[in-house]
């Protein structure tokens, strides 16, 4: 993502170096666990004000930025016009934790180029999508706790004997994207595989489905949605992380403290794990959980 830096307004530039660290693992994707309260509850740290967490409460609304195009993470069901997904519900989550009331949450249509400007600027309150820390960003927005596992995956025809990299061998075709960087860590460790390269998802999809290769490598966000479209293929293994986080305005310690909070209780409550295998265990997201994930 090229940020436009004309179009953020800030009173007070600052630098944040923010460490985003893919370390490589073989056989996993899940996560780790989340909570949803049963009333609103207020952040026990840090003791502060929040501008946002008051404006939130005075419009009794939570607008979340969202582009609200990723199958099982965040989009809407044209039948119903309700938004659903992992981050969805992770937000109304939010709502009801904050508000006592999963419904007030309002959806703010961004993309690449705009989910950083929109939350400076006051558009959205924060945006909760596929969005991880950059050194970049971390110049403009400050950033929650975790929310999602991500990194590349691999997807296999089910009943396949690949199971993680460590089943790859000469000869193993390897479907994969071009715009995918971590293509590199299985040449590096298996050079003498087949690797065949495509320009997009879609397109390396079909071909696996037509049988021209073996397994398909790609984001597991990509991988997860793909396994959705054909219960004929599933993920098996994760073999690099990346962190997704909620993205909030800079210099609000007690929004951010308030958002982690929320994340702790939601994993130490079992509802974050909830919400995870309700919308990924079916596809092998289960298989890439971190906590059983061995280096590659």
């Amino acid at each position: 993502m090229k940020l436009n830096m004309n179009k953020i307004k800030i009173a007070t530039p600052c630098i944040v170096f923010a460490l985003t660290t893919l370390t490589l693992a073989t056989s996993a994707l899940g996560q780790t666990s989340m909570p949803t309260s049963n009333t609103a509850v207020e952040s026990a740290s840090p003791v502060g004000h929040s501008v946002t967490i008051d404006r939130i409460r005075a419009r009794d609304k939570i607008i979340v930025g969202s582009e609200q195009k990723f199958p099982n993470m965040n989009i809407k069901d044209p039948a119903t016009g309700r938004n659903e997904g992992f981050m969805a519900d992770l937000a109304r989550a939010l709502a009801k934790h904050m508000l006592g009331d999963e419904s007030k949450v309002e959806w703010r249509a961004v993309d690449d180029d705009t989910r950083l400007p929109d939350v400076v600027n006051g558009n959205s309150d924060m945006v909760i999508d596929t969005t991880g820390i950059s050194a970049e960003r971390a110049k403009v927005v400050d950033f929650s706790d975790e929310i999602f596992r991500s990194g590349s995956g691999l997807l296999v025809k089910r009943g396949s004997p690949i199971k993680s990299v460590n089943d790859i061998h000469k000869g193993t075709r390897v479907i994969y994207c071009k715009a995918n960087p971590d293509i590199k860590h299985l040449k590096a460790k298996i050079p003498d595989a087949t690797y065949i390269e495509f320009e997009s998802s879609k397109d390396a999809f079909a071909a696996l489905k037509a049988g021209k290769g073996d397994v398909f490598t790609q984001v597991v966000t990509h991988l997860l949605r793909s396994a959705s479209q054909d219960s004929d293929f599933v993920v098996v293994s994760r073999f690099t992380n990346k962190s997704y986080n909620i993205i909030i305005k800079k210099d609000d310690p007690v929004l951010r403290g308030y958002l982690n909070d929320f994340l702790k209780s939601m994993r130490a409550s079992g509802e974050y794990d909830r919400l995870y295998r309700k919308w990924f265990a079916a596809y092998g997201g289960n298989a890439v959980d971190l906590a059983h994930s061995p280096t590659m």
